[in-house]
C-alpha cells in the first residue's frame, strides 16, 4: 500500500472524503480516504469535534497512477496532492509509521486517560495518546490538553484532550 496526503478545501474534508470515495470506488476499489477528528473541550466544558489536520485528507491506495490522479482532480474540493500533482510524495519512514498508527486508532479521537507521577514521564493508560508519549511537546494541566508534535507535519502541533488524571505521590 501507498499513502499520500491530499490538500482539500478547509471545512470540506468530510464532504470531499465522501465524494471521492463515491466517485472512485468503482474504478479504484483499493483507494481509501482518511480524515482525522479529535474531541476538544471549551473553557466552559462543552465538548466539540475539530479536525486534527484541517484542510487535509489522507489516501491509501495500492499504487498511484495517472488515471487515478486524473479522476481525483475532478472531485469537488480537491486542491492538490502533496508535494505537488506532478510529483506526489508518498509517506515513508517515521511519518508512514505514524500515519498507519493513526489509521489503526480510528478517525475520531476522544480523550485519553493519563497518569502523572512526580519526576517520571507521563504514562498514558488508554486512548489515542497511547504510543505517542514520546511526541508530547507540552502539557496544559489547567485546560487538560496535551500538545503533540507529529512527524506527518513536523512544523505543526496539535492538541489532544486528556481526563482522569491520577496524581501519584512517592
Amino acid at each position: 500500500m501507498e499513502y499520500y496526503c491530499i490538500m482539500v478545501e478547509t471545512g470540506g474534508e468530510l464532504e470531499f472524503k465522501k465524494n471521492a470515495s463515491d466517485a472512485l470506488k468503482a474504478d479504484f476499489p483499493s483507494a481509501q480516504f482518511f480524515y482525522f477528528e479529535r474531541t476538544l473541550r471549551t473553557n466552559k466544558g462543552i465538548k466539540y469535534d475539530a479536525p486534527m489536520f484541517p484542510g487535509y485528507v489522507f489516501l491509501q491506495i495500492d499504487s498511484l497512477n495517472a488515471d487515478f490522479l486524473s479522476a481525483l482532480r475532478r472531485v469537488k474540493g480537491f486542491y492538490r496532492i502533496l508535494r505537488d500533482n506532478l510529483d506526489p510524495t508518498k509517506f515513508q519512514g517515521a511519518s508512514l509509521a505514524e500515519l498507519e498508527a493513526f489509521i489503526q486508532k480510528g478517525e475520531r479521537w476522544g480523550f485519553s486517560k493519563v497518569e502523572f507521577e512526580s519526576g517520571k514521564p507521563i504514562k498514558v493508560i488508554s486512548g489515542p495518546l497511547a504510543g505517542l508519549e514520546g511526541k508530547i511537546y507540552k502539557i496544559n494541566k489547567k485546560k487538560k490538553r496535551i500538545t503533540i508534535i507529529s512527524s506527518i507535519f513536523p512544523d505543526k502541533r496539535f492538541d489532544l484532550m486528556y481526563e482522569d488524571i491520577v496524581l501519584s505521590s512517592q
